[in-house]
């Protein structure tokens, strides 16, 4: 295997038929050529007008941009060459030295299938092994649909500012709808949980109002709620779930509201734990309380007899 100066101006940079790199600028790179110069070369295949990039993608992009004029790097000859095996030798040499991140396995399985032909079959029996993934029809359709995820949403996912399971989810959703929720994300915290209820709201309000997605997400109270001023991503998140959580349940925000009123009358310690059955489904409710004393013990109990002999309690059960 022979080495040679190349002239990065006869490098094809816009192609990146063979790009599995997400982040072609990371941090350190241009540093470490600077210092040290080049340690591992590229690999390009010959064409006719300029050399196409089969792997090597952001150690060119980093010497183009500290100025250098030549790279170290193998040319594999077109003619002698399909496209798996080019793949096949940035690929290898991209496995033997790093994980992949989601995007990079969306790619690289994008480019197996799409540019390289692959059966997908060999696909989910060969490649997602390799890559840590379970050998199944249903991951490859994933992550297929993950490579077309907005790019505003890519930077998300890079960042951990969305998960892997909202990613995944919203890739399936269409470009304007991607967009909306990008933009709204950007302005909001929500936790991993928060992420999967405030996305499940969406497509459940979306149904019932017989409305895309995006015209949800651009509902006046939501674009109300984000520019609130004086408070937080995090509480815009929680008060933005609230906000399509009671529009999506109505009849039961307005009965848990009557019920928070109706036991907020019955002046009980703190410490008591009184809750009716999830959706009202009976008209019961369910009672605890924690003491450390026998004198709070007694204490206690008083209260709740207190609340048991007044008028507040017949209310509270009228309303459930």
């Amino acid at each position: 295997m022979t080495f040679e100066e190349i002239s990065l101006e006869t490098i094809d940079f816009e192609n990146e038929m063979f790009r599995i790199s997400e982040n072609l600028d990371p941090p350190g790179l241009r540093a470490s050529l600077n210092a040290i110069g080049q340690l591992c070369p590229a690999v390009l295949l010959s064409q006719r007008k300029a050399l196409r990039i089969i792997c090597g993608f952001r150690r060119l992009r980093a010497l183009r941009d500290l100025g250098k004029k030549t790279a170290l790097a193998r040319v594999v000859e077109d003619e002698s060459v399909d496209p798996m095996r080019a793949f096949s030798l940035a690929f290898w040499d991209n496995l033997s030295h790093r994980e992949f991140d989601p995007l990079e396995k969306a790619r690289l399985l994008s480019t197996l299938k799409g540019v390289c032909g692959l059966a997908q079959d060999t696909i989910v029996g060969t490649y997602l092994p390799l890559l840590g993934l379970p050998s199944h029809k249903n991951v490859l359709y994933a992550y297929l649909s993950l490579h077309t995820l907005h790019s505003a949403l890519r930077q998300m996912l890079n960042e951990g500012k969305i998960t892997l399971a909202s990613a995944e989810r919203l890739a399936n959703w269409d470009r304007g709808t991607q967009s909306a929720i990008a933009i709204l994300f950007e302005k909001i915290h929500l936790s991993a949980s928060l992420q999967r209820e405030v996305l499940g709201l969406i497509e459940e309000l979306a149904a019932i109002m017989e409305v895309g997605a995006t015209e949800v997400v651009g509902m006046p109270e939501i674009e109300e709620l984000l520019v609130q001023p004086g408070i937080s991503a995090h509480q815009r998140g929680e008060k933005l779930r609230d906000l399509l959580y009671r529009r999506r349940n109505p009849c039961l925000t307005r009965a848990t509201e009557r019920f928070l009123e109706g036991r907020k009358a019955l002046n009980l310690p703190h410490d008591v734990r009184l809750t009716p059955d999830p959706f009202f489904e009976t008209p019961r409710v369910h009672v605890e309380f924690d003491a450390s004393t026998a004198e709070r013990f007694r204490g206690i109990a008083e209260a709740i007899h207190e609340a048991a002999e007044g008028p507040a309690l017949e209310r509270l059960f009228e309303l459930i």
